[in-house]
């Protein structure tokens, strides 16, 4: 009996590293229901791969980023972080992921350096990244520069992403869209 559970642990163990997405993310496939989703860091591209491309290649090709709004982008972007937090379950993340990685592509953003994190439909992770985060809604996009948070766009964006995004890098003034105070 001993042997068995230790053969069921081993596997599962395997499984999950077999399962993580990419060389420095932890990222695991797991089952929701009759689908998959991603849980923990991950990058961009995995959303290249099967489930997740369906969704992700269509948002990616079918839309075209404001030129004139990255070019002013560009230069505000320098030395910002970006988190953000998703769902590949979330059909605002589907909706919004695509169009944010093309506006960044479109600025010259590295996208390997934005931390990437899949919730559970619950909007929490096993590392709980989402920790001191408040994180109510999904998609988030964090910016921050220096360590301090510049801004957040949260679940949509106001506007819209680029004009957004403007906003919060140029310090306009700005509440996403669940900020009421």
């Amino acid at each position: 009996m001993k042997n068995i559970l230790n053969f069921i642990v081993l596997a599962f163990l395997l499984c999950l590293s077999s399962c993580a997405i990419g060389p420095g993310h932890n990222a695991v496939k797991v089952p929701d229901g009759d689908s998959v989703i991603l849980v923990g860091t991950t990058g961009f591209e995995a959303l290249e791969e099967a489930p997740f491309s369906d969704w992700y290649t269509s948002g990616y090709g079918t839309f075209t980023a404001d030129s004139s709004q990255t070019e002013v982008l560009t230069p505000l972007l320098e030395e910002v972080d970006i988190v953000v937090f998703m769902g590949t379950w979330c059909e605002d993340s589907h909706r919004e992921i695509p169009k944010f990685v093309r506006i960044l592509e479109a600025t010259g953003y590295p996208i390997e350096a934005i931390e990437v994190i899949a919730m559970t439909r619950d909007k929490t992770t096993p590392q709980e990244y989402e920790a001191g985060q408040n994180i109510t809604n999904i998609p988030t996009f964090i910016f921050s520069k220096d360590g301090e948070e510049l801004g957040r766009i949260v679940e949509f964006p106001v506007e819209n992403l680029e004009s957004d995004m403007l906003k919060i890098l140029s310090g306009q003034p700005y509440k996403h869209a669940y900020d009421w105070d």
